[in-house]
């Protein structure tokens, strides 16, 4: 999937809503048995996916706030750190996969709402400062590109791109 990053808060927005829209669509049509029993081969069902999206965007909210990202996602900040997104999508799977759908679901919901209050209360200008604004003390390299480009990509493209994995999976088990 082409990384096709917006270069505005409105742009991000409307990305933001339709792909949100997309997701919701697809999650609405699905049983329980689909939410919880149909599985990939690493073990994620779509509560899983949705569960992953949801740490994710907290991440955001923390990065966005002056927290570490780490904080957001609830995993060790060595982990974090290490920049092993395998290991680290692993931790997310591990603290959520016991939690009920309706938990998941609730909490997906309310996270994306809080992101999503959050990005409306900032300015192009905030959104096109670089990540080291945000979080000055954390280790690791910053680019200097906007957080547009942090924000989509834990927005918009993630849903899109779990989306896919979960049509994927449950294609394969029709």
């Amino acid at each position: 999937m082409s990384e096709d990053y917006v270069q505005d808060k409105a742009t991000l927005l409307a990305h933001i809503e339709r792909d949100w829209a997309y997701l919701n669509q697809f999650l609405h049509d699905l049983s329980k048995e689909q939410w919880l029993n149909v599985k990939n081969p690493d073990g994620w069902a779509v509560k899983d996916h949705i569960a992953h999206i949801e740490a994710w965007e907290r991440s955001m909210i923390a990065l966005l706030n002056g927290r570490p990202r780490h904080t957001g996602l609830k995993v060790d900040e060595a982990l974090y750190v290490s920049g092993d997104f395998d290991a680290i999508n692993h931790a997310i799977f591990l603290l959520h996969k016991n939690e009920p759908l309706d938990h998941v679901r609730a909490q997906f919901l309310a996270t994306h709402e809080e992101l999503m209050g959050l990005i409306t209360r900032l300015s192009d200008a905030d959104l096109q400062l670089p990540y080291s604004h945000y979080l000055p003390e954390e280790p690791g390299e910053d680019d200097g590109s906007p957080i547009f480009n942090r924000v989509y990509g834990n927005t918009a493209h993630h849903y899109r791109e779990h989306l896919e994995w979960m049509q994927e999976q449950l294609d394969a088990h029709s």
